[in-house]
This record gives C-alpha cells, sequence and structure tokens, in this order.
C-alpha cells in the first residue's frame, strides 16, 4: 500500500488480522473474545469519524486509554445490577489487543507508521492467587469420586488436570494419541497463544487414565474415527463427542461440593500443583515449562504463594512468636 492509495476498511482489516490468529492456531474462544473488543474500539473510532487506519494517532490511542479507565458496565442484565469499573488488568488487556492490532497492520504494510511506538503500556502486578489447595484437600477432591463410568471419568479428568497443571481447554483438545503412559508424558498440541508443548506425567495420573481408556471411552465411543481423549457419556445430546470444557468445569465443581471443599475452580488445580511444586524446591523454570507460561515472570506468582504459606507456619509455630503471645 502506498501513502496515496486508500487502504481497506477497518472492518476489513480486523477481519484480516483475525484470520491470522486462526492461521496461528489460537483457539476459537480467543479469537472470539478479541474480534469483540476490537470492535468495541472499532465502533469508538466509527463514532468519532475516523475510518481510516491512518488517522489512528498516538493522541487517538491516549484518548481510548482515558475511555476504557472512564468505561462502567453492569454485572448483569437486571435493571438493578451494579455498575463497576474495569480492573487495571482489563483495561491493560484491551488496550493491549489493539496495539497488537495495529502493529500487524504495519507488519503487512498497511500502515507505514506506527502509532503505538510512543505509547507507553504497563502491566499490572498479577495478583496472589485467591485460593489454593493444600495437599490434603487435594486428595479429598481426587478421591470423590465413585466406581461408575462418570466417576472413573472424572478421576481421569482430576488426576491429570493435578499431575500436569493443563488448563481446562487444554484437556478437552487432547486426543488419547497426546498421551504417552508408558513414558509418563502428554503432548499438549495448542496450549495459550497456539504454542504446544510436553509435560510430565504422573503415576497416579496414568492409571487413572489407562482405567478411562480400558473400562469406559469405548463404551460411549460412536465413532471408530473420533481421536478425543475425554467423551460425553452416553444418554446426552452430545454423546460420544469430545467433552466440552464446561463439562470440564462441572466434573471439578461436582467433585469438589462431594468433597466439602465448597466451589472449587479448574484452575485451582493448576494454581494448586504450581504452589506444591514451587514449595517442594522446583525450579521457578520448570514449573514455568510445566504450565506453558510465556513469562517467568507469570510463574514468579507461585513463589509469593509459597512464601507467605512459609510466612503462616512460621508465626504458628516459631518459639518466639509464642513466647510473645504469653506476655
Amino acid at each position: 500500500m502506498t501513502a496515496r492509495s486508500s487502504p481497506p476498511s477497518l472492518p476489513l482489516l480486523l477481519e484480516r488480522y483475525l484470520a491470522s490468529l486462526e492461521a496461528r492456531g489460537l483457539e476459537a474462544l480467543t479469537v472470539a473474545h478479541q474480534r469483540l473488543y476490537l470492535s468495541q474500539f472499532l465502533t469508538w473510532l466509527a463514532a468519532r469519524g475516523i475510518e481510516d487506519v491512518r488517522r489512528v494517532t498516538p493522541q487517538v490511542l491516549e484518548s481510548y486509554r482515558r475511555v476504557l479507565a472512564a468505561h462502567r458496565y453492569r454485572t448483569s442484565r437486571a435493571q438493578r445490577a451494579p455498575w463497576r469499573a474495569l480492573t487495571r488488568r482489563g483495561q491493560y488487556a484491551r488496550l493491549l489487543l489493539v496495539c497488537r492490532f495495529l502493529r500487524f497492520l504495519v507488519a503487512e504494510r498497511m500502515l507505514l507508521a506506527d502509532p503505538t511506538a510512543a505509547l507507553v503500556i504497563v502491566a499490572p502486578r498479577r495478583p496472589l492467587p485467591r485460593r489454593v489447595l493444600n495437599e490434603s484437600q487435594v486428595r479429598r477432591l481426587l478421591a470423590a469420586t465413585d466406581a461408575t463410568p462418570l466417576g472413573i471419568r472424572a478421576r481421569a479428568i482430576l488426576e491429570l488436570l493435578y499431575s500436569s497443571g493443563l488448563r481446562r481447554a487444554e484437556v478437552a483438545a487432547l486426543d488419547v494419541q497426546d498421551l504417552d503412559l508408558t513414558g509418563g508424558t502428554v503432548l499438549v498440541r495448542r496450549g495459550k497463544g497456539g504454542k504446544g508443548r510436553v509435560v510430565p506425567l504422573g503415576q497416579e495420573a496414568a492409571r487413572a487414565l489407562l482405567r478411562y481408556l480400558e473400562e469406559v471411552r469405548a463404551l460411549w465411543l460412536q465413532n471408530p474415527a473420533t481421536t478425543a481423549l475425554f467423551l460425553a457419556a452416553s444418554g446426552c445430546g452430545q454423546a460420544g463427542k469430545r467433552l466440552s470444557t464446561s463439562s470440564i468445569w462441572l466434573t471439578v465443581r461436582g467433585a469438589a461440593a462431594s468433597a466439602g471443599l465448597g466451589r472449587v475452580a479448574t484452575h485451582a488445580l493448576r494454581h494448586a500443583v504450581a504452589t506444591h511444586l514451587v514449595r517442594a524446591g522446583a525450579d521457578v523454570r520448570h514449573v514455568q515449562e510445566i504450565l506453558g507460561h510465556a513469562s517467568v515472570e507469570t510463574t514468579e506468582i507461585y513463589t509469593h504463594v509459597a512464601v507467605r504459606k512459609l510466612q503462616e507456619i512460621h508465626r504458628a509455630t516459631h518459639p518466639v512468636n509464642h513466647e510473645r503471645d504469653k506476655r
């Protein structure tokens, strides 16, 4: 594109960008989220008469930053639902998506100058996990299954989540051939950002998965060509199809309720394995590889969680602290 030629419309440029994300292997849900937030940006531009991407200047981006900071939304559709502001992390995430979109256009020569070059956006510090299950709670969770086909599948999912620290979308996307039960590994073909990795698989998880494969999966398999590891059960509308992420979430939630642990999110097992590994002396960079974090800074939050737990133990057990309590 030359400086004088008319560039494609902003909606068309957005479609090109989203197509590039799909080509890189990003999950459909991730692409859908980006479509939503970037479409909101384009709508904001159109309301200000900006339909040519060359008119997106650093000043325009700075104005959009202020808009995000002032944005308020309802927590539900109910008329009396409270209004909330975007968190600093939410503002950062949306602005970062805009910057990536514009940098893509620069790389594709749809823009001659990068309007994001002078924009400084600082990622807010990641908060510590609100709740981290201890080893005893994890054991209760894993044991909260029965010997029914659904229970055997649930145990395999729970053991896999805790052993390998996978995200629920990664678990849902697994195929049978991604497991190496003898070698003790799992191949994650499409992790976050479309990146693959090989993660270790513990013996208990391998045993639970083998039992599921031998006793349950064949019961629900309707199409021999199906490669999905976890299948939906017979008797439901999705019988024999790949298990959904929402079903995996319900599996964890149901086991947590049976174990008397209250509401436990799928990600809680990912937090747990990371924290327990760090506390046991695992190198942070090794934990980073297991979790598939792009930056070690993301993994380092678990060192803070481990230190926090040690501080609690120190306060509860150190003799000097007990002497002070007696005074």
